[in-house]
C-alpha cells in the first residue's frame, strides 16, 4: 500500500535547500557543532528565516534525533504522487520507467540523473521496488524535489497507457544489437525503461517496447550499474534534444 505523499522529513543540506525551493518545507532543524558553521549551512537558515519557515537549533548530539550523517533536516509537507489514474494530471517530458529497482543508491542517484536532463517523471512499481525514505531523498541530493513519482501496477498497462501519449519507450539492456549512440528520435517524447540490478529487463517487457538499446563498451566489465546506465542514456537524449 503506498501511503500519499513522500519525504515528510528530508535530511541533508542539498536536499533541504531543495525542499525550501519547493516550498514544502515548515520547519528547519540544525545541529550546532562545535566547528564554525559552514557558510552554505548560514545561507540555508537566512533562506528558512526569510520564508517565515521555524528554525530550531540544537545544541547537543544527545538530542539530535535525525541520522548522524546529516547536521540539517527539513520537516515538510508531503510530496505528492502520482498513479496510473492521476498521470494526466503531470505535465508531460522525457520519463524513466524503473523495473523493480531494489538498492536505494541507485533510485537516489536515478533520480538526481533524472532531475538534471530533463526526466522529469519516473515511474516505479508499487511492489518489490525501493523504498523512498529519509536517505533516498539524501542520496538525491535534491532532485527527487525537481521530479514527479508515479507508482504503477502494471508495467504493460504502463507501456500501452505511453504509446498512447505517443512516447518512445526504448529499453536498455547489454544484449541486443543497436547501439544507443545510433539512436535519434527528433526530439520525440521518450520513456527510458531501467531494468532490475539482477535481472535487467525480461524478455516479455522487452517485446513490447519500441527500442531495445544498449550502451557500447568495452569487455573489461560485464555490464554497467543500472543508475550509470541510466544516466549516459538520458545524457544521450538530452544532447539530443538541446
Amino acid at each position: 500500500m503506498i501511503v500519499p505523499g513522500i519525504g515528510k522529513i528530508v535530511e541533508g543540506i542539498n536536499s533541504v535547500n531543495s525542499a525550501i525551493d519547493s516550498d514544502r518545507a515548515e520547519k528547519v532543524i540544525f545541529l550546532e557543532s562545535d566547528k564554525t558553521t559552514s557558510h552554505r549551512l548560514e545561507l540555508l537558515i537566512e533562506k528558512a528565516k526569510n520564508k517565515g519557515l521555524i528554525v530550531e537549533k540544537i545544541i547537543k548530539k544527545d538530542s539530535w534525533k535525525y541520522n548522524n550523517r546529516h547536521s540539517v533536516v527539513a520537516l515538510c509537507t508531503p510530496k505528492k504522487t502520482y498513479d496510473e489514474k492521476t498521470f494526466d494530471q503531470l505535465t508531460l517530458s522525457n520519463i524513466v520507467v524503473l523495473d523493480h529497482i531494489q538498492d536505494t543508491n541507485n533510485f537516489g542517484a536515478i533520480t538526481r540523473t533524472s532531475s538534471a536532463f530533463d526526466f522529469n517523471i519516473v515511474c516505479i512499481p508499487k511492489k518489490r521496488s525501493v523504498n523512498i525514505s529519509e536517505r533516498t531523498f539524501a542520496i538525491s541530493s535534491g532532485g527527487l524535489e525537481n521530479v514527479n513519482i508515479v507508482f504503477y501496477n502494471s508495467i504493460f498497462s504502463l507501456i500501452k497507457k505511453l504509446k498512447s501519449l505517443e512516447y518512445w519507450t526504448v529499453g536498455l539492456e547489454m544484449n541486443t544489437k543497436e547501439d544507443l549512440l545510433n539512436v535519434d528520435l527528433n526530439n520525440q517524447k521518450v520513456a527510458l525503461f531501467i531494468g532490475s540490478e539482477e535481472n535487467g529487463l525480461s524478455n516479455e517487457i522487452q517485446n513490447k517496447l519500441d527500442l531495445i538499446v544498449k550502451i557500447n563498451m568495452n569487455n573489461t566489465v560485464e555490464s554497467l550499474n543500472a543508475s550509470v546506465a541510466a544516466a549516459i542514456a538520458m545524457n544521450h537524449f538530452f544532447k539530443k534534444s538541446s
